[in-house]
Parts: C-alpha cells; sequence; structure tokens
C-alpha cells in the first residue's frame, strides 16, 4: 500500500501538546482566580466564559484530531490506543474547511464498523499539500487530498453523492454560533 497523503505531523503533535498545556493553564487560573482575592480582583470575571468556551473546544480538539495515512485501499488512524482502518466505503461524507490562509482541516464521517455508530474525526493535512482551483471568485480552492479521497469514496461507493456533503463554511458557523453565548454571558459579567 502506497501512502498518497497524510497527516502534517508538526501540526498533529503541536495540538497534541499545546492543548493539555492550555488545558492546565486554564484550571490554574480558575483555581488562583477562586482562592486568591487579590487575583480575582486584577482578573476580570467576563473571561471565565470564554476560557471555559476555549476548553470546551481544546477537549474536543483531543478526541477528534487524528493522525491520518491516506492510501490506495483505505485510511489508516494512528492514535494513542493504536491503529484503525477506514475503508472508504464506511465514510459518510468528506468536507474541508479553511481557517486562515493556507490553513486547512479536513473532516471526514464514517460508520464505526465495531460500534455501527458515526463517528466524526477530523485531520490536519501537510501545509505543502497542493490545491487546485483557486482564482479571485474562488481563494479557498479544494486540496488535491480532499479530491483524492473523495475519488476512492466514489469507487467504493458508487452511490455517493458529493453535493451531501456540508458546507464549507459550517465550521465557521459552528464555531461563532457556539461562541455566542459565551460572550453573552461574558457581557453580563462586565
Amino acid at each position: 500500500m502506497n501512502t498518497q497523503y497524510k497527516s502534517s505531523s508538526f501540526a498533529t503533535n503541536l495540538q497534541y501538546i499545546l492543548s493539555p498545556v492550555l488545558l492546565v493553564l486554564f484550571l490554574y487560573f480558575f483555581y488562583l482566580s477562586s482562592n486568591t482575592s487579590n487575583l480575582a480582583d486584577k482578573i476580570p470575571m467576563s473571561y471565565i466564559p470564554i476560557i471555559v468556551w476555549t476548553s470546551i473546544l481544546l477537549v474536543l480538539n483531543l478526541f477528534k484530531l487524528k493522525y491520518l495515512t491516506i492510501n490506495d485501499s483505505n485510511i489508516l488512524v494512528k492514535t494513542l490506543n493504536g491503529q484503525n482502518i477506514i475503508e472508504f466505503n464506511d465514510i459518510v461524507w468528506i468536507n474541508q474547511s479553511n481557517i486562515g490562509s493556507n490553513w486547512y482541516v479536513i473532516f471526514i464521517k464514517y460508520i464505526n464498523k465495531e460500534t455501527g455508530k458515526s463517528k466524526i474525526i477530523y485531520m490536519l493535512p501537510e501545509m505543502y499539500t497542493s490545491r487546485e482551483g483557486v482564482s479571485v471568485l474562488n481563494p479557498f480552492g479544494e486540496l488535491n487530498i480532499t479530491k483524492y479521497i473523495r475519488e476512492q469514496i466514489i469507487k467504493a461507493n458508487p452511490s455517493y453523492q458529493k453535493e451531501n456533503e456540508p458546507s464549507r463554511w459550517s465550521l465557521i458557523i459552528w464555531v461563532f454560533i457556539s461562541l455566542i453565548p459565551f460572550v453573552l454571558i461574558s457581557v453580563l459579567f462586565m
């Protein structure tokens, strides 16, 4: 099996290191702000809802981010517990979102054979992964890795429809919608 594409090992490992470090720092902040009256006067309470929101995202990040190796016949998922294989015919949809200039996230929803339930994971592709179709009208062109995975899905499951994939804006919309209640609570603390 020849590896066609893979996750960025640097970005993935960095996320696995930074997420727990930030969570520990947030817990330490909560500890200090609740036990030290002097510090509680200096640190605005309006920061707490945003820190809670960020902590939730960091926890999700730890559980959903995976290191993937994509080859001709399947996707190899490397986790702390070992390796899993996702067959292309088990994939429900693939989605690519842009989170900055040249920072992409690829989401994959698949059916877990062991449990029979659907599961969503995501990967951070290598930075040098090329993209096609980039123009003034389409600045967020699709990565070749996304096209390749979709082609493999269609080969394994001819009934797969690209139209059933979520919008590329769904990640950004989800982030902003999830942030709204925390910002409102934060405003109440001001």
